[in-house]
């Protein structure tokens, strides 16, 4: 069974990134391998949150989310163990982050705008330029638009305004 919730600082919820980030180091996820690395406290001291997809009592992706700009940064350090079994889907729902968490971090920033950036250059992890690919294909769907390319915590990235009213109108549908 597969369902997502929000995960807190307490040692139950710990010990289970702690098991994720080992997956992810022996994968190659570098932004992944640690809490340190993932900027787990920084998060958190900074009033965001961090949100998991669980299959049979294991992490298998995780991504959070933190005040950025005038709203919010979602899917922070967003990462996935396996794919989303839905098939390959042009609005990135075979994405657990994108479909799954996403949904929760909108509930969490409430009514401020959500922003989410991809690397441009630095790739930790062998996927991220990729990522950056599949939001200038979501920028013709509609579901996010570009605001800005910028350097974000000593790192080049592209910000992109997600467009809630789309991005629901395309999950809820599929």
């Amino acid at each position: 069974m597969i369902t997502t919730r929000q995960i807190y600082d307490n040692m139950e919820d710990i010990h289970d990134v702690w098991q994720f980030t080992n997956e992810c180091y022996s994968k190659g996820y570098m932004n992944n391998a640690s809490l340190n690395a993932m900027k787990w406290d920084w998060c958190l001291e900074h009033n965001g949150a961090w949100f998991a997809t669980y299959e049979n009592n294991r992490i298998i992706s995780l991504s959070g989310i933190h005040p950025f700009e005038d709203g919010y940064r979602a899917l922070f350090r967003g990462a996935q163990l396996q794919p989303r079994s839905c098939g390959l889907n042009k609005y990135h729902m075979q994405s657990y982050c994108f479909a799954e968490q996403l949904p929760l971090q909108i509930k969490f920033a409430k009514v401020y705008p959500i922003y989410i950036t991809t690397n441009v250059d630095h790739d930790a992890s062998g996927r991220m330029n990729k990522v950056d690919r599949v939001f200038h294909a979501l920028a013709y769907h509609k579901l996010v638009k570009f605001v800005d390319c910028k350097e974000v915590f000593f790192t080049k990235q592209n910000i992109w305004r997600l467009d809630t009213d789309v991005y629901r109108s395309k999950r809820y549908s599929n």
